[in-house]
Order: structure tokens, then C-alpha cells, then sequence
């Protein structure tokens, strides 16, 4: 698999959450990673961009729509956690508006509609060629409770 994700923000624009490092999507201790840097942008949305090559399709040179929701569900839980939340999706629902071609850059954000805690309303959007191809909204509730137990998990690892 090849997917060239685009890092043009300072580290301290990045979302990370300790709970994420073996995200699909974005973790960084795991091997099978997209690694997919989001960044918080000037007009709060936050963002990614990438590349992603046929491993990422599903009928010939278009992404499949499961990678599709998979990195619109991650943009939302990047926001939220750019706004000091740890959330999981309650509901999503997505509008395939037009294909997504493999091989061409695509560009994922998200941004915060409605706070509520726990509860919150999100939505997404992947763009090509600056067009919305894809778009999402999302409700999360918050689980502060999973930072710890991904703690947990790394100081007492479970034996294999």
C-alpha cells in the first residue's frame, strides 16, 4: 500500500490523542497505518490531505466507500479532539455525491455544528479537485474514560 499524506502545519497545529497511536488512520504505533497527520486550521476546521493508491479502491481507480467514511469519521474525531474531547460515533451518515479516484489527492476535513456534552454534532467533507465528492455529519459522545484505558493497556500489555 502507498498513501502520500501532505504535511504543510507545524507539529503544534496537529491533533494527536494517546488513545489514537494505533489508530488505522492516524496512529503512529501501528505498522498498517495511513498515518494521517490532521491539522487545525485558521477557520476551525480541521484538516488532511492524502494520496491514496489502488489498495484504497474498490471498483476500478475509484476509492472504496468504506476508506471513504473511514477517513470522513476520523476528520470528525480529529475535531473533536482539537477541542479537548474524546469522542466515539453514535450516528454518521454520508452523501456520495461523486466518485473519489485513486491516485489523486483528496482532501478530508471536519468541523465542530453543535456542542451539547456529551454529545456532539459534527460534519465532514472529502474534496477533489476542490469539489465536494463526499459528505458527512456526525453525532459523537464523549468517553474521557478511553485515555486511560489505552494507558492502561500500554503499561500492562496483555500477553499474545
Amino acid at each position: 500500500m502507498s498513501v502520500t499524506t501532505d504535511s504543510l502545519h507545524r507539529a503544534s497545529d496537529t491533533t494527536h490523542h494517546p488513545a489514537h497511536e494505533r489508530c488505522v488512520v492516524c496512529g503512529s504505533r501501528n505498522h498498517r497505518s495511513l498515518n494521517l497527520p490532521f491539522c487545525r486550521g485558521d477557520d476551525g476546521w480541521v484538516e488532511a490531505t492524502l494520496t491514496g493508491d489502488e489498495s484504497l479502491q474498490g471498483y476500478p481507480h475509484m476509492m472504496h466507500g468504506g476508506v471513504i467514511s473511514l477517513l470522513l469519521d476520523a476528520a470528525m474525531t480529529h475535531c473533536l479532539f482539537a477541542h479537548g474531547c474524546t469522542g466515539v460515533t453514535a450516528r454518521m451518515e454520508l452523501k456520495f455525491r461523486h466518485p473519489v479516484m485513486v491516485n489523486e489527492r483528496v482532501h478530508i476535513r471536519a468541523k465542530l455544528v453543535r456542542a451539547s456534552p456529551p454529545a456532539y454534532q459534527l460534519k465532514a467533507e472529502l474534496l477533489q479537485h476542490e469539489q465536494v465528492k463526499t459528505s458527512a455529519t456526525g453525532l459523537f459522545v464523549d468517553r474521557p474514560e478511553l485515555i486511560a484505558q489505552e494507558t492502561d493497556a500500554c503499561h500492562n500489555p496483555s500477553p499474545e
